[in-house]
């Protein structure tokens, strides 16, 4: 076969998939296993990406983001705290409603999460606090919305993260998804494990989330700091 005729038989194969998914409307889950058949009944290889790790946010660069948030305004600033201390996408935030925080049972739902999926997700009575305050009384409709109520779009909450982590000026690569690393980095340091953030973050398979492992060293940092504390090998 030449590689003219390879290549036609490739693009059918991809017009198909395509055809396929919106056909029967497959969920992210099902469409990736249907890619990875087509891959091995092909042959194909997936191109090499280089595994760069995320930055992540120190407790001190997160305090110094939650000082220069709030100055911005109060919704701004609990927007800021309530990503890093939940570990929710700013999606998920975004779309979270106020019958969907239970303040008796300390925890929030998120519904529809990445992959359509729901989850529970544990918030401190500091958070809850802060947000009876936002909302001001107010019994329905978005946690996070403008003065009318109205939803505000994913790019607007982004613009006014981005703003404050520039005013931040910190010499590591930020951004929104940022804090959502920062998060599950500061859960691990301080003693949860891997499957637990797996749970928190609404991650499929422990894998995803051993990239944390590698960001936050957490008890090795500590066992090696312990073993090399005194310089001297004797």
């Amino acid at each position: 076969m030449t590689q003219f005729n390879k290549n036609v038989e490739l693009n059918h194969c991809i017009d198909k998939m395509v055809e396929i998914k919106r056909k029967y409307a497959l969920t992210p889950e099902k469409s990736r296993y249907v890619d990875r058949r087509v891959r091995e009944i092909l042959n194909l290889k997936v191109p090499f990406r280089s595994k760069t790790l995320p930055d992540f946010l120190n407790p001190a660069e997160i305090y110094h983001l939650f000082e220069k948030a709030y100055a911005h305004n109060t919704q701004t600033g609990l927007l800021v705290e309530f990503l890093v201390f939940t570990g929710l996408r700013i999606n998920e935030a975004r779309c979270l409603t106020i019958d969907n925080l239970d303040f008796s049972n300390n925890q929030l739902k998120v519904v529809s999460g990445k992959g359509a999926k729901d989850r529970y997700v544990p918030i401190s009575n500091d958070l809850l606090s802060k947000i009876k305050l936002h909302l001001n009384d107010r019994k329905r409709g978005y946690v996070f919305c403008k003065g009318n109520e109205v939803q505000f779009t994913k790019r607007a909450l982004q613009k006014r993260i981005e703003n404050v982590i520039d005013e931040c000026k910190f010499t590591k690569q930020a951004s929104t998804h940022t804090l959502r690393h920062s998060a599950a980095c500061l859960w691990l340091s301080r003693g949860m494990t891997l499957p637990e953030i797996q749970l928190m973050m609404g991650h499929n398979t422990v894998k995803t989330t051993e990239i944390y492992a590698k960001l936050e060293l957490g008890d090795v940092k500590q066992k090696y700091l312990a073993l090399v504390g005194n310089q001297n090998p004797k």
